[in-house]
């Protein structure tokens, strides 16, 4: 018999997991709460994600990369350096062998992808817009009802992708470990006056660590992370004395700056559930975990949660097993908890590092660079752990579908 799952949320993350899905005999429905023309919808707004090499396979395995492709500027080699000090190191696509490090993606381009996808699949009941306001779960019957603005919709499994401010993990009474940081992310598009090669930088300055990536169009995407007053501030500055600080705060390293769009801040927070799994329901990307932007991992967290959780439930599938139950639902819950605590701890530790100038710290971390740089394998090891290619992977993250295609 066919088995159903409901998606709480039809954004980038819940979107991708229905489209992983479709190979599986199951029936999919996605409830996703803000209308698709609305700018409210955060998977067609303008802003950039960096896509990771090993996200590429992961949304080539579900079959939307060809339509991105066109608009993701490559990541060719990445430059990250300590402003103002010796300690640096150079990553490049070589050392690892793969076509780029990473992609950067208007959000916009992979939204649109998705939804397309979505609307062509008999198999996924996408419904939009569609609000869940009640979870109600019946251990008895191994049935879980979703309450919406539109009727209940029952399944073996509700999987919560809802985002960073989940409803569905507070109407479950999920628990969560909240650490809220005292800057923001001050993000935009800037202009330079020379071709960026697919370089990126990542680099610490004096007010916090600032990344350019390479656009497809030679501009650079910004994510700068400030203390909140000093970002406030900088979004109020007339677009000559913003780039003029910016010139000084970054160098000269890319070029010079020469335009930049409006510019938008975002509160920093890392956040994690106590169990991504309870009673029939199992939360992915945001709605289980947020994570500082500086090493640029939240969207390509939540493609991996995809891409495990996906497994499992083909695993179940293919055995005419309950995708809802909890020994193989716990598995998972285990290998991505462990997973994911890892760059929690990684992201959260680099920026202490890089942010605090006691003497001693800023001499560790000038010699770590330079050690990175000259060592070969230590740069191998962090880069692969990093693209998201280390270690035994999921069908998803190898670019396999779920299934061998017939």
């Amino acid at each position: 018999m066919t088995q159903k799952l409901t998606i709480i949320g039809g954004g980038l993350v819940g979107a991708s997991l229905a489209c992983a899905l479709r190979p599986l005999d199951l029936d999919v429905t996605v409830l996703e709460e803000t209308p698709l023309e609305s700018g409210a919808q955060p998977s067609f707004d303008e802003r950039t994600i960096a896509l990771t090499y090993g996200s590429r396979k992961i949304l080539e395995a579900i079959g939307i990369w060809d339509l991105i492709a066109p608009e993701a500027g490559d990541i060719k080699r990445i430059h990250v350096s300590n402003r103002g000090h010796a300690g640096f190191t150079r990553l490049d696509r070589n050392d690892i062998g793969t076509e780029a490090l990473g992609y950067v993606v208007p959000t916009r381009a992979i939204g649109k992808a998705l939804i397309d996808e979505l609307h062509r699949s008999p198999k996924i009941n996408f419904q939009c817009p569609s609000r869940a306001e009640q979870i109600h779960i019946s251990p008895a019957s191994n049935n879980v009802t979703t309450e919406t603005t539109d009727g209940a919709v029952s399944s073996s499994l509700v999987v919560l992708a809802d985002g960073g401010r989940s409803a569905a993990t507070t109407m479950i009474g999920a628990n969560k470990k909240i650490k809220k940081y005292s800057e923001s992310a001050l993000v935009g598009i800037v202009g330079v006056d020379r071709n960026h090669n697919g370089t990126a930088f990542e680099r610490f300055t004096e007010y916090g660590p600032l990344a350019l990536l390479p656009l497809v169009n030679q501009g650079f995407a910004l994510a700068w992370t400030l203390p909140e007053h000093d970002a406030q501030a900088m979004t109020a500055l007339p677009t000559e004395e913003f780039l003029s600080l910016l010139q000084d705060s970054f160098g000269d390293r890319a070029g010079f700056f020469t335009a930049c769009n409006q510019l938008t801040t975002y509160p920093l927070s890392q956040v994690e559930i106590e169990s991504p799994v309870s009673n029939r329901c199992v939360a992915v990307g945001n709605a289980a975990h947020i994570v500082h932007p500086v090493a640029g991992q939240g969207f390509n967290l939540g493609l991996k949660d995809i891409a495990y959780l996906s497994e499992a439930i083909a695993k179940a599938t293919l055995e005419n097993a309950d995708i809802g139950d909890t020994s193989f639902l716990q598995r998972y819950a285990t290998t991505r908890r462990d997973q994911t605590r890892r760059v929690l701890r990684f992201t959260d530790g680099l920026l202490q590092l890089f942010a605090n100038e006691l003497p001693g710290l800023r001499v560790a971390r000038n010699i770590g660079l330079n050690l990175i740089e000259i060592i070969p394998p230590a740069k191998r090891f962090l880069l692969r752990r990093t693209v998201g290619i280390a270690g035994p992977l999921p069908r998803l993250a190898r670019g396999l579908p779920l299934q061998p295609q017939s």
